[in-house]
């Protein structure tokens, strides 16, 4: 058979177009193989995980980055690819009942805007919550304080996330004896305790590991976000670092991640001023307005008066006479809590942890603090307080701009009367981004006097890395 070889041309400019459509199709393909790669990048870059480094880790150039942040990134892709069938993308058509999703239940994507919106605040921000025993706590927004006695206590509870913590006394100190992770939109959980081996059944999104016999973690899906726990013979050590489409709106003991600093449930202030062993002193109201109902205990052995009441109690002695047993821990051992120990605190990367050390040893004249595994390997991310939704002052209110929202919110700032007087090294004081509330003038107000009236400015950092472009 002779193949048909008529002379046939196109018009120059229908020509033009197939030959763009043409090469059009070959880069979307192309695009669309870099979005298939997008979850398994995820992984790859854990820490490191950025929307630069995220694209270039899928095959793209920094040179053509079609979006500023990974949010739009991943809404890139679902929009050009959508016969990939991309697990991050929204089925349009679902069948049956949706998976569960541990983001937001607004966008089709966790929101990673860094800035605060109803569904969550900071919402791409990572940070870190560290209670170890003694037992030390360290915040999302890096402040500190120590709590000695013993209490059931949420140290994180948000509308998806809960995890509950028992802390003991041991007589010189008190230590963690057992964690609960519980997973509300499942009701899938982690549980362990100084006693009891470990029992974990989340499975959905989140992955759980036991990469040695004392260390277990819960890997989030999708977001450089973990929950380590490690068990030692003295005790639990709790390490978390969050991720802003899941921890957003979390209190507890780990603090506050929209609004930073550590808040009663009541939402009333507590002062970490002080350092470790001052804290001490002062945070069993803390703990008690934490302490967990009865009825809402998911622990292994919860602390519970013969009337079934919560036990929580501020001393670190144990014993007949006091809140708590001594064997509500193990059996009191000897020697040195971590065996042999060649280090000192000096050895310790991070100060703050240094300094928690120094007081284990202070408590226990034990020098083997040093070698406790949660200051050795750390888990602690700088905060800035440019990531935290802080309270305006109640004289003033924020502008609200049609387009931006709250841009003194945005900025991380607070609106403040005083504003010169009161902000502090690193602030600045921007005008015209709060009104004054509004408050009926007498009649017969003197204009002399209303010149006077303190105005109310936006107190910012003067430098947010989340800023940087």
């Amino acid at each position: 058979m002779k193949i048909f070889s008529a002379s046939f041309f196109l018009p120059a400019f229908l020509l033009a177009s197939t030959v763009l459509s043409t090469h059009a199709q070959r880069d979307d393909d192309k695009f669309c193989a870099y979005c298939d790669r997008m979850k398994v990048c995820i992984e790859e870059l854990g820490d490191r995980l950025d929307v630069e480094s995220l694209w270039k880790c899928m095959g793209g150039n920094s040179d053509d980055l079609p979006a500023k942040t990974i949010a739009g990134l991943q809404d890139v892709c679902c929009e050009k690819c959508p016969h990939f069938f991309l697990d991050f993308c929204e089925d349009p058509k679902p069948s049956g009942s949706p998976r569960p999703s541990f983001a937001p239940t607004v966008s089709r994507a966790p929101s990673l805007s860094p800035f605060p919106t109803m569904e969550c605040t900071c919402c791409d921000c990572v940070h870190t919550c560290t209670i170890q025993p003694d037992p030390h706590y360290t915040t999302w927004d890096n402040s500190f304080y120590d709590f000695q006695g013993g209490c059931d206590q949420y140290a994180i509870k948000n509308d998806i996330i809960e995890v509950q913590i028992a802390t003991r006394p041991r007589n010189t100190y008190s230590t963690i004896t057992q964690v609960t992770v519980l997973m509300k939109q499942t009701s899938q959980s982690f549980k362990i305790s100084l006693n009891t081996p470990a029992v974990n059944t989340i499975v959905t999104g989140a992955v759980y590991s036991n990469p040695s016999p004392s260390v277990h973690r819960i890997d989030f899906n999708n977001v450089p976000s973990f929950i380590k726990i490690t068990k030692y013979s003295s005790g639990i050590s709790l390490q978390v670092q969050g991720h802003g489409s899941i921890f957003s709106n979390s209190e507890g003991m780990c603090g506050s991640w929209n609004q930073g600093g550590v808040r009663r449930s009541d939402g009333t202030f507590y002062s970490t001023a002080g350092g470790w062993q001052a804290t001490a002193l002062t945070s069993f109201s803390l703990a008690d307005s934490w302490k967990i109902p009865s009825s809402d205990n998911e622990l292994v052995a919860p602390a519970l008066d013969v009337n079934n009441n919560p036990i929580c109690d501020a001393s670190k002695q144990c014993g007949p006479t006091f809140a708590f047993p001594c064997n509500a821990v193990r059996k009191l051992q000897e020697g040195p809590v971590f065996g042999r120990c060649d280090k000192t605190c000096d050895d310790i990367e991070y100060d703050i942890f240094a300094e928690a050390c120094k007081v284990d040893i202070d408590n226990t004249n034990d020098n083997s603090w040093a070698c406790q595994p949660s200051y050795l390997d750390p888990v602690l991310k700088p905060a800035s307080p440019c990531d935290f939704d802080r309270p305006d002052n109640k004289k003033c209110r924020p502008k609200k701009d049609k387009k931006e929202g709250y841009l003194c919110h945005r900025l991380g700032g607070t609106c403040e009367t005083k504003c010169k007087e009161k902000a502090p090294l690193g602030y600045t004081c921007l005008k015209n981004l709060c009104n004054d509330k509004k408050k009926k003038e007498p009649k017969d107000k003197v204009p002399e006097l209303a010149a006077k009236k303190k105005k109310c400015e936006c107190m910012v950092p003067l430098r947010c890395p989340r800023d940087k472009k």
